[in-house]
């Protein structure tokens, strides 16, 4: 640790433990001591550490050809798009494969003003939402909805056209759950119609706002949002990157609400630890895009194509899926029956094995409990179970552990997460 603050930019406060080995839901640091992990790398290594299928893939691979860059065909590369257009909702067709979320994201944000401009607009406006994530780079980051992240970067974080809608955060709303859902949406139409004088290139938004504090959209959300999209023919990007893959138990998180984007963002749990993005959209999307518009010399790497090609087969093979809504049940209805004992725990909320915990001082004035939060996750970490913290406020402890994760590791986590309440704020 001393030698890595030494030699690399410090960009973010690390936890302070070195990590050597991982294996399913478990990791193992340089003394030997071991974790379960609740975190999955940032919603990442869905199918566990070090998944012997997918180390053999990647051997094998790289035995045979490692890189031949974006100017050239591969076949992984190709078996990949092609499975992404078998398994992506609606009518998701052709991807742009690169390196990662944010990247996923840049390219998907390229791709809509181009659209735009092959229908004889400009494009002007990008909408996105309060609260949300979407990466620290550019676009990426003006249409992250988080001043914090902003601080000190001037225009670069602050990309023209890019303006914010209010999110759909029902805890923090005095209406009720329909209502709040109801209301966010039509703010949405009210931020088109007086701040983009109608000309949006796009309205992107994650279908659940993890980085934000886990944000669950009501249903009455997307029900109304939909048809305010498509009353203008304003493209739909959903960003995915977080909770892809069979995190929120279901493949896609949209499929809770049925919905079919014009695009999607992909990235994180499609390589199981490998970087690789993807930004994959209808044809009428696509067809905008001419040779030159779009390279990466990275992008499609054989290895990380073939690695992402059997980490989705193995989601399905083991039934990762279905495990990740099991769990995350179990997960739910513990956390909800302490909720009942502990005033700290202001909300339970989450689906699949993507679960937050928003801590408050108490649970009528609802003021967040951030260094109790802080507080609980370095309790954890010293009691071997690793978890991350997020929320507009930094007061909800996130729960996203790699999907093959069992029942007993949750109970563990389960009552390591009430002693440290106990521990820590009691």
């Amino acid at each position: 640790m001393k030698k890595d603050k030494e030699f690399y930019i410090q960009g973010y406060e690390r936890v302070p433990v070195v990590f050597t080995e991982g294996k399913g839901a478990v990791l193992k640091d340089i003394d030997g001591k071991e974790y379960i992990d609740c975190f999955a790398g940032i919603a990442v290594t869905n199918v566990g550490h070090a998944h012997e299928r997918l180390v053999n893939v990647a051997k094998e691979q790289m035995s045979k050809l490692i890189h031949t860059s974006g100017r050239f065909f591969n076949v992984p590369q190709t078996l990949l798009v092609e499975k992404l257009a078998k398994i992506t909702p609606g009518d998701l067709k052709y991807t742009y494969l690169c390196n990662s979320g944010t990247e996923a994201v840049e390219n998907a944000i390229k791709l809509v003003k181009k659209y735009a401009y092959s229908q004889g607009k400009a494009g002007a406006a990008l909408i996105a939402l309060e609260c949300s994530f979407h990466g620290r780079l550019g676009y990426s980051l003006t249409l992250t909805g988080q001043a914090k992240y902003k601080k000190g970067f001037s225009t670069y974080a602050n990309a023209p056209g890019v303006v914010h809608a209010p999110a759909p955060y029902p805890y923090r709303s005095k209406l009720s759950e329909e209502e709040c859902g109801i209301e966010a949406a039509l703010a949405v139409e009210t931020t088109i119609e007086r701040h983009t004088a109608g000309d949006v290139a796009a309205f992107i938004m994650e279908p659940i706002l993890g980085e934000g504090g886990i944000i669950i959209p009501p249903d009455s959300y997307f029900k109304t949002l939909v048809g305010i999209l498509k009353e203008r023919d304003i493209p739909f990007i959903l960003d995915e990157v977080q909770t892809g893959f069979g995190r929120t138990g279901k493949l896609f998180a949209s499929e809770h609400w049925a919905l079919t984007p014009d695009l999607m963002t992909l990235a994180k749990g499609l390589g199981g630890g490998i970087p690789i993005g993807a930004a994959i959209a209808t044809s009428r999307i696509a067809d905008c895009v001419e040779s030159g518009d779009f390279f990466s010399t990275y992008g499609g790497n054989p290895v990380c194509s073939a690695v992402a090609l059997e980490n989705i087969s193995i989601i399905y093979d083991e039934k990762l899926i279905d495990n990740s809504a099991k769990k995350g049940k179990i997960f739910l209805e513990g956390l909800i029956e302490m909720k009942e004992k502990k005033p700290i725990i202001g909300d339970v909320r989450g689906k699949g094995l993507m679960i937050g915990i928003e801590l408050v001082k108490d649970q009528q004035s609802k003021t967040p409990a951030s260094d109790e939060a802080k507080k609980i996750v370095t309790f954890l970490k010293n009691e071997g179970v690793i978890i991350g913290l997020g929320g507009i406020f930094g007061n909800v402890l996130r729960l996203q552990p790699p999907l093959c994760i069992n029942e007993e590791q949750v109970v563990n986590v389960l009552e390591k997460i009430e002693k440290g309440i106990n521990n820590k704020i009691d």
